[in-house]
């Protein structure tokens, strides 16, 4: 049996590590060097970088005898793109969920507002005063450009990476901070202090996205947070997963 894992997040490299203990040889797939770098090889893991489109996808994906999501929950177009190229090539195809780090009893009543994309995000802050600290990753940065004074306003936690150091650089961000997360209660708190942080932008990244040390260390602050919503999907949990695949294994 051939597993082909798409996604370098930490759900993906637990998943590929129990692949490999149990020997099942798999390709993970992931878009950047940096993913390739939290991965290692060995005799049933093998890693391959670079995005690919849903034609690509096509290409690699008969080669294999199942397909496993492990994209970030906010990948979403990656995510339709592995499940559409699954589909249409015959090969099943599991969706693997992480774990939602909003309330279930409080819900999104805790927050100052709620959207359904940075956009509408960024058109609410622009009525709204003092330093927002966003933390949504560096591909959608353009959007808060229509906030006044945006380059003195943001302060942007992003990936150190070739990629996201452009990003800032061409917007003229005045305040990055460049780190791997998750974060903890502490780590966060330091840097709210010392950007004097009024506002947070964040997306439900889950326990193992560091959301709830975030979302603590803001409230803590009576910093004011908005929260960008995941899309509604389905799928299995890591320990779901690994069962099916061992099922499949010994069928």
């Amino acid at each position: 049996m051939r597993v082909l894992l798409f996604g370098g997040t930490s759900e993906g490299r637990l998943l590929a590590s129990f692949l490999s203990e149990n020997a099942v040889d798999t390709l993970v797939s992931v878009a950047t060097a940096y993913g390739r770098e939290l991965l290692r090889e060995d005799q049933h893991i093998s890693v391959r970088t670079g995005r690919l489109d849903e034609e690509g996808m096509r290409e690699l994906i008969p080669s294999f005898d199942l397909i496993v999501d492990a994209t970030h929950p906010y990948a979403v177009l990656a995510s339709e793109n592995i499940k559409s190229a699954s589909l249409k090539e015959g090969v099943r195809y599991l969706r693997l969920i992480r774990e939602s780090g909003v309330s279930p009893e409080t819900g999104e009543e805790g927050f100052e507002a709620v959207f359904d994309s940075v956009g509408e995000a960024a058109e609410y802050l622009k009525g709204t005063d003092g330093r927002i600290f966003v933390s949504t990753g560096a591909k959608e940065l353009h959007k808060y450009c229509v906030i006044p004074d945006y380059e003195k306003r943001l302060v942007v936690r992003v990936l150190g990476t070739a990629e996201s150091r452009e990003i800032c650089r061409k917007l003229k961000l005045s305040r990055v901070i460049y780190a791997k997360g998750p974060f903890s209660y502490e780590e966060n708190l330091k840097a709210f202090r010392e950007n004097h942080v009024s506002w947070l932008v964040t997306k439900d990244g889950g326990r193992a996205g560091g959301f709830k040390e975030k979302l603590d260390a803001a409230e803590a602050l009576g910093i004011r947070t908005v929260l960008i919503r995941r899309q509604s999907e389905e799928g299995y949990t890591l320990r779901e997963i690994g069962e099916k695949i061992i099922e499949m294994v010994s069928s």
